[in-house]
């Protein structure tokens, strides 16, 4: 297959898969939710299972089961492995379905990859074969500049995501160190009460805490609404996170009254 026709394919699914999450998602969270881990509203892991497939049955014209059963094997298989690759790089699991049913260490599960192999069908029966006629109707050249396009904004934005996950996990870990020792320096002046220099120094303690919290949560919501079940194995870690999602739910909570009032005085 041309690799041009590959690169566009491989956008087109990235972004179908994209809006079928941010859907799926958004309707169970009730409010608009954008997922995926780059900038753009796109999400290659979808584009590469639906290249999987594609590649796989480009010279056949299978029997559905089969094509049920081979998406679901090789999108497991690569989920899978991008979840080990992005813990090993992150240090963190940015995707947990240990909570699910018939899950293999949390990195997949039955039902996600029962509903990629229904998507596979979709894919294979519904869509392709309208996505591949309007690519192979574009003119070779246009198309070439087309998937060197995809190839440049794809390849800086996930060099930008990357350092951007990098840039939170650093602010994550400064937090928690920075946290401990105003909370190891607010524990010391609790036992020197009564000066009231020392009583000044704990509120400014205390305020320089929330500051640190607040830009923490900040940064942490863009990461949670494409990550929700982020975790660690490190215990502390794994809390911290918790926590974080907490905080998210409530922000968007007051948010969202905060909202209804003003529609109100409207």
């Amino acid at each position: 297959m041309q690799l041009d026709l590959l690169i566009s394919y491989f956008f087109c699914y990235a972004v179908i898969g994209y809006i079928v999450e941010v859907l799926y998602c958004s309707f169970f969270e009730k409010r608009l939710v954008n997922r995926g881990f780059l900038h753009g509203p796109y999400l290659p892991i979808y584009g590469f299972g639906s290249l999987i497939i594609l590649l796989l049955f480009q010279y056949k014209s299978p029997h559905p089961l089969l094509v049920f059963v081979l998406t679901f094997i090789f999108t497991s298989m690569l989920e899978y492995v991008t979840s080990y690759v992005l813990e090993r790089l992150f240090n963190a699991k940015l995707w947990d379905y240990s909570t699910y049913r018939f899950n293999l260490h949390g990195r997949v599960c039955l039902r996600n990859s029962t509903l990629f192999g229904l998507l596979g069908l979709v894919v294979i029966y519904g869509i392709h074969p309208y996505v591949s006629n309007m690519m192979q109707s574009i003119e070779p050249q246009l198309l070439n500049w087309l998937s060197t396009a995809i190839v440049v904004v794809v390849s800086i934005d996930a060099t930008s995501s990357v350092f951007r996950m990098a840039a939170f996990q650093k602010q994550f870990g400064d937090f928690r160190q920075k946290a401990k020792e105003i909370e190891e320096r607010l524990g010391l002046l609790s036992k020197l009460s009564g000066n009231k220099h020392l009583e000044q120094l704990a509120l400014r303690l205390d305020a320089e805490r929330e500051e640190l919290k607040q830009r923490l949560d900040a940064a942490s919501r863009r990461i949670l609404d494409a990550f929700p079940s982020i975790t660690s194995s490190n215990e502390e870690k794994r809390l911290q996170f918790e926590n974080l999602r907490q905080q998210a739910k409530e922000w968007r909570k007051r948010r969202k009254e905060s909202m209804r009032r003003h529609a109100k005085r409207d």
